[in-house]
């Protein structure tokens, strides 16, 4: 099924509608308790939300990594759809918030976790620009709460002790995809052109025009 494009819609929506959608369908089931930007995925006409893309500011790290003026890169910190949506509705929902987003952010960045074999192909189909992979880190696991969990809390960093005595359960170490959008122009085509191939472990395995 495709998504009928004048049949949907994108809107901003407060953080109370998103964070219960997000904790169901993104497979992490948690998120950040702030964004700068939330927008979500309507069918015309009715009230049911079918997708979140929420944004806010990445870590100060992955923000000068691709950018002199880190204060202007912003992340896609969550993107999901329900099940079964139609087959564009995600390049749909992107397209849209980033036209919708502050003209402030110059740069947008966002990952696909290999620890559940995502290849970011999504927003390679939206025309964000590959740019490799990131250092392993490691993921934890709250088995009461059943979401994944961040070492960071506030200015605190948690170490592999302290987070097994927190009760979670260490998962591995995985890297992430990284894809950067620029946004000097806001109606831009694609620049990189190339192809990229995966293994089923999510690395890389080729690429080419």
């Amino acid at each position: 099924m495709h998504l009928l494009k004048n049949k949907w819609s994108v809107k901003h929506i407060p953080i109370k509608m998103a964070k219960p959608f997000v904790n169901k369908w993104h497979y992490a089931h948690g998120t950040s308790v702030t964004a700068v930007s939330v927008f979500g995925l309507f069918f015309n006409g009715d009230s049911t939300l079918h997708g979140v893309s929420w944004w806010m500011p990445p870590p100060l790290g992955a923000a000068k990594s691709i950018s002199d003026d880190h204060s202007s890169v912003l992340s896609l910190s969550r993107f999901c759809l329900r099940n079964d949506r139609p087959e564009n509705a995600g390049s749909f929902l992107i397209s849209k918030s980033i036209k919708m987003l502050d003209k402030r952010w110059k740069k947008l960045l966002t990952y696909a976790d290999t620890a559940f074999k995502h290849t970011g192909g999504l927003y390679r189909a939206s025309n964000w620009d590959y740019a490799g992979l990131t250092k392993k880190n490691p993921m934890y696991y709250d088995p009461i709460n059943e979401r994944i969990v961040s070492r960071k809390k506030g200015p605190n960093t948690f170490n592999k002790k302290q987070m097994i005595e927190k009760g979670f359960v260490y998962k591995g170490s995985f890297e992430k995809h990284r894809f950067v959008y620029p946004l000097f122009n806001r109606s831009r085509v694609r620049y990189n052109d190339f192809e990229l191939f995966f293994t089923e472990n999510g690395k890389i395995k080729g690429n080419k025009k």
